[in-house]
């Protein structure tokens, strides 16, 4: 079972709302319409401050978003102020495109003097980026992130490559040094083999995977296996807390046995120390082929 003085990360779900559509986002239905039984809500403090206290030794609290984008909780800044007091790092993910300079300034302020860093969900220029996170405005979240910058916050560029969008990687590395990013990170979508839809008229759309990404096949994933190389659970002891304030081992399995009680959560080595029986999710986000 899972000891709270041996976690070191907290995945926080600050909220479920959030702007975009991203298609094969768990919020809606590949980029149309909320998915069935989504419940709008924000992350209560008291609750968090709690899930806090448990784990004496915690190092980071990430706000990462599974069904919705932090930086559209009402509370993010009271979260954050909880975070700092109990934590030696922050990091927020986002799409950036929310709020106005004047906000992102006085949360620059905010995380000011605590280690931190906001990651910008840029997947591309202007041209190709909202082929993916519909709903959002490059040049907003340019103008969000450099005022953050230029207000002394610290700011990683995150790039999801597709088809689409692969051929201007080089191009986004070098703006992103222009623009005084921290760096640039490649994240590889572990969303897959889905069938994309237009958030405004609900009509079909394609988005075909990266050239080099050997993952799309769905028929590989009963040869995949987890170890500590692509399972950060393996190799750094951490949970999840979703927005309505249950706690679970990872944000992959979300609400699915969630509980308010660490005690009834099986940790991610028990799950699998034998891996014909590993949950089918692990295998299939995190899972890389059996040689």
């Amino acid at each position: 079972m899972i000891d709270p003085a041996t976690v070191k990360w907290l995945q926080v779900e600050a909220t479920s709302k959030c702007n975009a559509w991203c298609p094969g986002c768990s919020r809606n239905k590949n980029g149309y319409e909320l998915a069935d039984g989504l419940v709008i809500e924000d992350l209560n403090n008291e609750r968090f401050e709690d899930v806090l206290r448990m784990f004496p030794n915690l190092e980071t609290v990430d706000f990462c978003g599974t069904f919705g984008d932090a930086v559209a909780a009402h509370n993010i800044k009271s979260l954050i102020d909880l975070a700092k007091q109990y934590s030696k790092k922050i990091l927020i993910r986002t799409n950036g495109s929310l709020r106005d300079i004047v906000w992102w300034t006085q949360f620059a302020n905010l995380l000011k003097g605590h280690s931190h860093e906001v990651w910008f969900c840029l997947d591309g220029l202007a041209d190709t980026h909202s082929m993916y996170r519909q709903g959002t405005d490059f040049d907003k979240i340019i103008k969000n992130a450099t005022t953050f910058i230029s207000a002394g916050g610290t700011a990683v560029w995150q790039f999801i490559p597709w088809a689409h969008n692969e051929h201007q990687i080089k191009d986004c590395i070098k703006l992103s040094q222009e623009l005084k990013f921290k760096r640039f990170e490649l994240v590889r979508s572990v969303r897959s083999n889905f069938n994309a839809r237009d958030y405004v008229t609900g009509d079909p759309y394609e988005i075909q995977p990266w050239s080099m990404d050997q993952k799309m096949n769905p028929l590989t994933f009963v040869k995949h296996r987890v170890d500590e190389e692509n399972c950060m659970h393996l190799r750094l002891p951490s949970m999840y807390l979703n927005a309505s304030g249950k706690l679970n081992v990872c944000c992959f399995f979300n609400q699915a046995h969630a509980d308010n009680d660490i005690d009834k959560l099986m940790d991610i080595p028990t799950k699998l120390a034998n891996q014909n029986l590993a949950p089918q999710v692990c295998k299939n986000h995190c899972g890389t082929t059996e040689q």
